[in-house]
């Protein structure tokens, strides 16, 4: 049994014709957020820095990670919202180390840095403020958390209908990236791919397949792709310049007669610009019916980006995300 009920109908008084649309049923199951979820409770809840969780839908991330034995939460910010946060969603958090601190965001955000450098905490968690107050304490010479590498951001996207994981690269910080930046973003994202277990395959995505001088991502493409076959970039497998559909589809690759490791099935998609990637994403998630956890790599430990509209399992699987991501590292 599928579906039991009643159903009421009022008889037309006129004769009434319509054609009718072939039925099309989407079951959103997003299994592999589950297995993620389930790997990362095996291991030992990790010590996570959340910046200013001032509100329910902040606070309720680290609130939800914690109750699940994914992180251990440090909230820092101004106690008092804190606690009028919890009190305001009915949360516990007596167990919680809560440490005041006057200031900035950013004030805060440098706090959550020492922690890091002092060995307190492996992750940060972003609460109630905007990315641009805190971003700038990472970055910063002076206790920030750079590590050699530029600050990138991946979204890790389960999709239905998809086999694995799909990771997009960069959608959020690296407006447009220039080759450098782009050789980070391919080896911060083969890095978390391969610590959570994947064979990393990298399509580097433009709209053609053959390098155009006058389509400067088709021109980076392929110099990724070189790179990757002369050690530059470690770790996976670099193919481009590809095409959004020969990267994911076999029988585009074939008609097209690429054949190669990565065609049809790369499973890390390094796009050309923020734009690009930001359309990707947001195709995947409202017509794709894709889930979507986001990091930002690059920095001394993974920081774990929760948008205000994600839902509990996106919000959980970024914790987890990083919890399996410190883990490999370790």
């Amino acid at each position: 049994m599928l579906l039991d009920g009643v159903a009421e109908v009022t008889a037309p008084t006129v004769k009434l014709e319509q054609e009718l649309e072939k039925p099309c049923t989407v079951v959103q199951r997003h299994r592999h957020f589950d297995e993620l979820i389930r790997r990362a409770k095996q291991h030992d809840p990790i010590p996570v820095a959340v910046v200013c969780p001032h509100n329910s839908n902040s606070l309720g991330s680290a609130v939800l990670a914690a109750k699940e034995g994914i992180i251990t939460p440090i909230l820092l910010g101004q106690e008092a919202l804190i606690r009028k946060a919890a009190e305001e969603m009915g949360a516990d958090i007596s167990n919680f180390e809560v440490i005041d601190i006057a200031g900035s965001d950013q004030d805060v955000t440098a706090y959550a840095c020492k922690l890091v450098h002092e060995g307190h905490a492996v992750s940060i968690m972003k609460g109630h403020l905007h990315t641009d107050d805190l971003l700038p304490a990472m970055l910063s010479g002076d206790g920030g958390l750079r590590v050699g590498r530029r600050f990138t951001h991946v979204f890790v996207m389960d999709a239905p209908t998809h086999h694995e994981l799909l990771y997009i690269s960069d959608a959020a910080i690296n407006i447009y990236p220039d080759l450098a930046t782009k050789v980070n973003i391919a080896q911060n994202t083969i890095d978390l791919a391969v610590s959570l277990g994947a064979e990393a395959r990298v399509a580097a995505l433009s709209a053609v397949e053959t390098v155009n001088p006058e389509i400067e991502s088709s021109v980076d493409a392929a110099l990724l792709s070189k790179m990757a076959d002369r050690g530059q970039i470690k770790g996976g497998k670099v193919e481009g310049p590809l095409a959004m559909d020969k990267a994911v589809s076999l029988d585009a690759a074939r008609t097209k007669g690429i054949v190669s490791d990565v065609a049809g099935r790369a499973n890390i998609l390094v796009v050309p610009n923020l734009d690009a990637g930001n359309m990707l994403f947001k195709q995947m998630t409202f017509i794709g019916k894709a889930e979507a956890a986001g990091l930002v790599l690059g920095a001394k430990v993974p920081v774990i980006l929760n948008p205000r509209s994600d839902n509990a399992m996106v919000r959980l699987v970024s914790c987890a995300v990083a919890s399996l991501h410190s883990a490999s590292k370790k």
